[in-house]
């Protein structure tokens, strides 16, 4: 039941999503810590639309984004993607922001990028091959549009701690609706992320959900106190400890700065340790610290090393103060009739 599962949602991805062509190439690149069944279905799936998949594995780098460089194949594979169609990553350590991701980019503008790290099987068909797309896209472009309309912004973790922000009226916001058939680089539907007015974040993030990379899911919470953007403290436990340890380890300034907010609605999603999963669950909130991509902060983003997203589950979130989500449950009445709809079992797309 699960091969065909699998199959059925890696075909989705295929012919749906990515709108696969006969004779284009698919390069899927994936580490020695990625599901290899997942790399199979996706394979065998754009062999089955008639393209020409391309399968390279890697060992599993031991970092993320530009950090990875020192661990891979820099040459060959930015090669390689900048004569691809279409590049699915299934790296468990993600090339999302490396030099092979920059050149490829600059090289090749028309490639579709579907950056899937980490996904399992189980990801796979839940957050895939079970979506009703139309009413998950109507779901994404209210709240879109409700983000970029507040002016301001107001998160309290479940332990009350409290983190207001500002929004740049008129700065992108990332959202995915299913369509990855464009240039550009795309993820799982489920969250939609954006960069507010840096200096204006004030407050603690409380981390209970999980951070990416090396740390994974939270067992003591993780408190960072924020001002004007950067980062002053890190306190907890042994993750906390990591952490900041692992932050400051680049000797980068920006790599202590916020990059991005976040707020996940994907009802298939489950905190399991997967960063692409966790940041995507009902109620939630991602912080990103690090890089910031060009995308969401044009015309060239900001520089830094590597990136990190973190997780914190259950968040209130309000909008000029008229609340959105309280304690994980949906509050915004209009959000709410679409909110029983987002999945379905017959994978109708």
């Amino acid at each position: 039941m699960i091969g065909r599962e699998l199959q059925f949602a890696a075909e989705v991805l295929i012919n749906d999503l990515l709108k696969t062509q006969k004779g284009e190439i698919v390069a899927i690149t994936g580490d020695t810590a990625s599901d290899m069944s997942v790399i199979e279905a996706v394979g065998r799936a754009a062999a089955m639309a008639g393209a020409k998949p391309l399968i390279v594995l890697i060992p599993t780098p031991s970092g993320v984004s530009l950090a990875a460089d020192k661990d891979i194949q820099v040459e060959g594979l930015s090669g390689l993607l900048a004569h691809a169609d279409i590049w699915i990553e299934l790296n468990v350590k993600w090339l999302l922001y490396s030099t092979p991701f920059y050149r490829a980019k600059k090289a090749n503008p028309s490639l579709r990028h579907m950056c899937l790290t980490g996904t399992t099987a189980d990801t796979l068909i839940r957050c895939v091959g079970n979506v009703n797309y139309p009413a998950m896209r109507r779901f994404t472009v209210i709240l879109r549009d409700k983000i970029a309309g507040a002016k301001q912004v107001r998160m309290v973790s479940q332990m009350g701690d409290v983190l207001s922000f500002e929004n740049v009226q008129g700065r992108p916001i990332s959202c995915k609706l299913g369509d990855a058939s464009v240039p550009g680089t795309h993820l799982f539907m489920g969250q939609i992320g954006w960069t507010p007015d840096i200096e204006s974040v004030n407050g603690v993030i409380c981390l209970d959900g999980s951070v990416a990379p090396d740390i994974g899911i939270i067992t003591t919470p993780v408190k960072i106190r924020v001002e004007r953007g950067c980062i002053q403290s890190i306190d907890g436990g042994e993750e906390a400890k990591k952490y900041e340890a692992w932050l400051k380890g680049f000797a980068h300034p920006q790599m202590l700065r916020v990059s991005h907010a976040g707020i996940g609605f994907h009802p298939g999603a489950g905190v399991i340790g997967d960063i692409l999963l966790d940041q995507r669950v009902w109620g939630s909130t991602t912080w990103g610290f690090g890089s910031i991509g060009a995308g969401m902060l044009p015309p060239e983003g900001v520089y830094a090393p590597s990136h990190s997203d973190a997780v914190s589950l259950n968040t209130d979130i309000y909008l000029d103060e008229k609340p959105l989500w309280l304690h994980g449950t949906l509050i915004d009445e209009e959000l709410k009739e679409l909110a029983g709809r987002l999945t379905c079992t017959q994978g109708k797309v």
